[in-house]
């Protein structure tokens, strides 16, 4: 019963998360303009198709930092972080749920602004495989926004903060993305890189249980 109590806890967290962002629709518009300002610009200056793999990887990654607003550091901003470590939930299950939150609502993002830089940039490639190589890419980002975003709580410019620290901690997995969404464009599924991308994750969102009680 305990342990079906807390699931329904980390439900409630999410769902919590999910209603305010699109009540508030200030966040996703922000992730959606960022997102489709830089696809634009990238469609007029360069041969996109060309570059295709490393252009997506850096619109998902701006786009993830900028939707930070729906992680912990809301909590922080509205004081009310207190209120969630007042109930029967650990820290590490607070950490989990938001990094959920924050995954569900870049996936949402990645799946609006997916087709329209498909359609924009003119592309010839296997659409859903690379689309499928993609939302592997955006789970080991999301994870580590999630990772260190407690750490920027108290900074004034917390967005490009994160960017400094997010560097060397998906700097493993950038090269594997990289060449995992090529391949898929081209209609091949490379599971050595996916693999590796999953596991890479799987530790990100490890640590990030582990190091709860040292954010809180």
């Amino acid at each position: 019963m305990k342990k079906l109590s807390e699931l329904f806890l980390l439900f409630e967290i999410i769902k919590k998360d999910l209603k305010i962002e699109a009540r508030s629709k200030a966040g996703i518009n922000q992730m959606l303009l960022l997102s489709l300002t830089t696809a634009f610009l990238f469609s007029i200056s360069i041969d996109v198709e060309s570059f295709f793999p490393q252009i997506i990887l850096l619109i998902i990654l701006f786009t993830s930092i900028s939707g930070t607003s729906v992680t912990i550091l809301r909590e922080y901003d509205l004081e009310t972080l207190e209120g969630l470590k007042a109930s029967p939930l650990t820290n590490s299950h607070i950490m989990l749920a938001k990094s959920f939150s924050h995954l569900l609502i870049v996936l949402t993002i990645t799946a609006l602004v997916y087709p329209i830089c498909y359609a924009l940039f003119n592309l010839n490639g296997d659409f859903l495989l690379t689309y499928f190589a993609v939302i592997i890419a955006v789970l080991p980002i999301s994870g580590a926004i999630n990772l260190l975003s407690p750490l920027s709580a108290g900074s004034k410019g917390r967005e490009m903060l994160i960017l400094a620290m997010l560097f060397p901690v998906i700097f493993p997995v950038l090269l594997p993305a990289t060449k995992s969404i090529a391949l898929a464009y081209s209609g091949t599924f490379d599971l050595m890189s996916s693999l590796f991308i999953v596991s890479y994750t799987g530790i990100i969102y490890s640590l990030s249980i582990l190091l709860s009680d040292h954010f809180f």
